[in-house]
């Protein structure tokens, strides 16, 4: 795939990011770090774009990536715990084994130079876990509309965006890496977070404003 068609679509989560910065004050503060979320996403695919198109000033991409998976793992769960979807001691708790995780991967590579595969699964199984958790309540206890509800959309494209970062890096470190393929599950997922950034920005639109 052309290295600007996969960028165009690596940076598509620039739309929700952006829409989340309009909407940044009109809506309450516990909706806040999902949009920090977005736009950590923004930071690092342009960094992950700068590496690429300029290798001699791209030698840390890599750490910057497991700095982004862990800083987007503490945003998710205090997001999820001050909309009361997670204990704050589970929060903690889970806090507490990823940076374990972190530590181990680090052990393992014996360098931050190197994409922490470990850390990236646990993170994803974690979210997408929760995510589900969150879309089962929505479709028991929400008597309106579920289209017109955010915790719907965030909710269900989550866990679309975490199962195919788990199958895609999973299958990827596991059974192709360093393949003639493995190139293309990079591309794949390009393609998938595209769907995901798409609804995430029209879950961001479905956030009532504060009254």
């Amino acid at each position: 795939m052309n290295a600007d068609i996969t960028y165009i679509l690596a940076m598509s989560c620039v739309l929700p990011a952006l829409i989340g910065i309009f909407r940044y004050h009109k809506i309450h503060s516990r909706y806040h770090p999902f949009i920090q979320m977005m736009i950590l996403a923004v930071l690092i695919e342009t960094i992950i774009y700068i590496s690429n198109k300029f290798p001699k000033y791209g030698g840390y991409w890599q750490l910057a990536v497991n700095i982004y998976t862990l800083l987007n793992f503490i945003l998710f769960l205090y997001f999820t715990q001050v909309n009361a979807y997670l204990s704050k001691r589970a929060m903690k708790w889970l806090l507490a084994v990823g940076c374990a995780v972190c530590v181990f991967n680090f052990v393992y590579e014996d360098t931050v130079l190197k994409t922490f595969f470990y850390l990236l699964c646990f993170v994803s199984a974690i979210m997408l876990i929760i995510s589900i958790d969150i879309l089962s309540r929505q479709t028991m206890a929400i008597k309106h509309k579920l289209v017109n509800n955010f915790w719907f959309w965030f909710s269900s494209f989550s866990i679309i965006y975490n199962a195919f970062t788990l199958l895609i890096f999973g299958l990827y470190f596991f059974a192709m890496f360093n393949t003639p393929k493995g190139k293309a599950i990079g591309e794949i997922q390009h393609l998938a977070n595209l769907v995901c950034y798409i609804f995430f920005a029209i879950a961001i639109l479905k956030i009532p404003e504060k009254k």
